[in-house]
């Protein structure tokens, strides 16, 4: 069985491997402050805040609020989405429904932890792929406002883990870093800082050029597909 989100990691049981499960996770702790973090595009010529790429908008934009923060913010949108994912999860589990917060604000927040604690659960849910890619187009469309004409997640591809486990097997997963703190392969868990990466580099199986591998740019990176 093959994890429903990334396609590419074997499962014993389930919808979503052990990365695709931590990758959830920390999109579902990052958007009650994504969430936040729009109120700054509700005013043009507002500033955003500085951890998410904040930029100063032009006064004369041709629109006096940006529809997609609108929709982003609004009871139909991220807390919608959320409150609908927990409904759904509750509702299978045969849970009582909660009862929904005054504020939209402690809505999203009580939501997605609420979600986050179902993870388990829902990692070995029929669903739990759909969930997946919900909550990862929901963090897109956020930071698609927030730093416009980047990617959420623009990692760099890295090399493959060179760790080695008590058997003398190499783990080899993918290593993805955003450039700027360590990388932990999603696989193993093990941790490389930025001063391993040229060690990383050097211990690479094969040529410097990997078989198979994209051609990288000046850095020596490859950007993620």
């Amino acid at each position: 069985m093959i994890c429903t989100l990334c396609t590419t990691r074997e499962l014993e049981y389930g919808s979503l491997c052990h990365a695709c499960t931590e990758a959830t996770h920390h999109r579902l702790v990052r958007l009650p402050r994504m969430w936040e973090s729009l109120d700054a595009w509700l005013t043009p010529g507002a500033a955003g805040p500085a951890q998410y790429g904040g930029r100063v908008r032009r006064a004369e934009a041709p629109l006096p609020v940006d529809s997609e923060v609108l929709d982003l913010r609004v009871g139909g949108g991220i807390v919608g989405v959320l409150e609908d994912w927990r409904e759904a999860v509750y509702e299978t589990r045969s849970w009582a429904q909660p009862a929904l917060a005054a504020s939209l604000a402690h809505r999203v927040t009580i939501a997605a932890s609420d979600l986050d604690d179902q993870l388990d659960f829902i990692a070995r849910w029929y669903a739990g792929a759909s969930f997946g890619w919900d909550i990862r187009r929901l963090v897109e469309r956020v930071r698609a406002v927030v730093q416009p004409g980047r990617d959420l997640e623009e990692p760099q591809f890295l090399g493959y883990c060179i760790a080695v486990d008590t058997g003398g097997i190499v783990c080899g997963n993918r290593l993805y870093a955003d450039m700027t703190k360590a990388v932990q392969c999603e696989w193993c868990l093990c941790t490389y800082p930025p001063d391993s990466w040229l060690a990383l580099r050097h211990f690479q199986p094969g040529q410097s050029q990997l078989v198979g591998e994209p051609t990288r740019d000046a850095s020596g990176l490859e950007p993620a597909a």
